[in-house]
């Protein structure tokens, strides 16, 4: 009986906010800033529990939180409102560079440099995405897959899915990176491999996943051993 070879790394799916760079506070500070301004208490640790959550589910716990609070949200264009919130954000995480998460910039590099397919996956909107892009060091990103265009956000897989077939490769092929207990859950989902590296909260190990503290000296001859040993069943390393 002849054993068949373990797949290839074929692709890396990237998150964005968390994972690469570190907006998830600016995220939480735009939405206490918004909300205050309309006489809304929000706290960190609320903004916290939606971080890597996906647009819908955000905008329904903000305009709860203003409908308990008195405000007339009827009179709310939820489309304006999160228009301001992201603008805000993106503002702040460009007014003195991208806050790079350690290790990403090299990483991205050495992925360009070894000619791996890269996607960028997140649920911040697309003009979002595509300003902060055209901020990026060297990288090999060819597709970026934002909240509009999916009909359901993480932790659903339709993200890494779509961003897989635009790349025309096997979902199972492809490596995800993610920081949130829903982007891991999405990437799991889609097939992946996923490396899952905490940092807004604390995220639990699952089959198939790696944990790592961050991505500092990460490298893509790294991860193809990752890649291989997940699915060969073999241990890791995981956390450093």
């Amino acid at each position: 009986m002849t054993t068949r070879p373990a797949p290839a790394l074929a692709a890396v799916l990237l998150d964005f906010d968390g994972t690469l760079v570190d907006t998830e506070p600016l995220w939480g500070q735009g939405e206490i800033d918004l909300l205050g301004a309309r006489g809304v208490p929000w706290t960190e640790d609320q903004a916290r529990r939606l971080c890597g959550t996906s647009r819908q589910v955000s905008m329904r716990a903000l305009l709860d939180q203003m409908a308990r609070h008195g405000v007339d949200v009827d009179a709310i264009d939820p489309i304006a409102f999160y228009d301001e919130l992201w603008r805000t954000v993106y503002d702040a995480a460009v007014r003195d560079g991208l806050p790079w998460l350690p290790g990403v910039v090299d990483l991205l590099a050495d992925l360009a440099d070894e000619g791996i397919p890269c996607a960028l996956v997140s649920s911040s909107p697309w003009p979002m995405l595509d300003a902060c892009l055209e901020l990026f060091p060297r990288h090999n990103i060819s597709v970026v897959v934002s909240g509009d265009d999916v009909p359901a956000g993480k932790p659903a897989p339709d993200g890494y899915l779509m961003a897989a077939g635009r790349l025309g490769v096997d979902p199972t092929h492809c490596l995800v990176i993610e920081d949130s207990a829903s982007g891991t859950a999405a990437g799991l989902a889609a097939g992946a491999v996923v490396v899952a590296v905490p940092h807004m909260r604390p995220l639990h190990d699952s089959p198939g996943q790696v944990m790592l503290e961050d991505l500092a000296g990460m490298t893509t001859a790294r991860l193809r051993k990752l890649f291989a040993s997940v699915r060969a069943g073999l241990p890791t390393g995981g956390t450093r």
